[in-house]
């Protein structure tokens, strides 16, 4: 046989393989607006941070190659269950309900109520009735709905980063944020503002919101993250944040 005609044969051969097996893809969604030590966006791309590295770490566990969606808060879930993204982490089921699976928990955090020390913090979490408190827009907020329902004030920003330089800025004395995101803006410099001694609302441990028609199952999902805990490569890529 013709060499050339041998070349033809096997490069139709290759383009009529299943794309997938070429590009096999774990997608990505990751909330517009979020900051480090979560996300940091570049040319409207995602290049660093949590998101990035874990994102990668997962996809590499499954043989696949990550691609990343940035979406508004009120796209996400419908982006899940619609099938146009696989996967979004570092959720727990009552901040974003919807027709999607769960994996295990896996990213331990907690989440803290805190207080400029200029201002006067209250006692107890029921104290904090009437109280303006710098909350996320869009955010559940169960423990403080929970103790204060309608006497609960929500002073809502766009982002945590928002808030906290609205605290820094004196124009609110207390908000709600996650001790990772805290620690980190805290070690690097980027918030230096005392603060009271924290107020533990909740320990939790983030998840993935796995899409139900998806290119990935939550089985799976669940399989790679056993792997990367039992290779501590979970604890190396949060150890670079911490």
């Amino acid at each position: 046989m013709p060499l050339f005609l041998l070349r033809s044969i096997i490069l139709i051969s290759l383009c009529c393989l299943p794309q997938a097996i070429f590009a096999a893809q774990l997608r990505v969604l990751v909330l517009d607006g979020d900051q480090m030590p979560w996300m940091q966006v570049e040319k409207g791309k995602l290049n660093a941070g949590l998101y990035a590295d874990l994102g990668v770490a997962l996809a590499q566990k499954m043989r696949r190659k990550v691609s990343f969606t940035i979406l508004p808060r009120k796209r996400l879930a419908l982006a899940l269950e619609k099938g146009s993204a696989d996967l979004i982490c570092n959720y727990i089921p009552a901040w974003m309900p919807g027709a999607f699976d769960w994996s295990v928990g896996f990213i331990p955090n907690t989440e803290l109520l805190i207080s400029a020390q200029s201002a006067n913090k209250p006692d107890s979490l029921a104290e904090f009735a009437h109280v303006r408190i710098g909350t996320v827009l869009g955010y559940a907020y169960l423990e403080l709905d929970q103790i204060l329902g309608k006497y609960f004030l929500r002073d809502d920003a766009p982002t945590m980063h928002n808030n906290l330089l609205k605290l820094a800025a004196g124009r609110i004395q207390h908000l709600v944020i996650n001790q990772f995101e805290l620690e980190y803006q805290q070690r690097l410099g980027l918030f230096k503002t005392p603060l009271h001694p924290y107020t533990v609302l909740r320990a939790y441990k983030g998840q993935c919101a796995v899409s139900r028609v998806g290119q990935v199952s939550v089985a799976e999902v669940n399989r790679a993250i056993a792997l990367l805990q039992s290779s501590h490569e979970l604890a190396q890529i949060m150890g670079k944040y911490r």
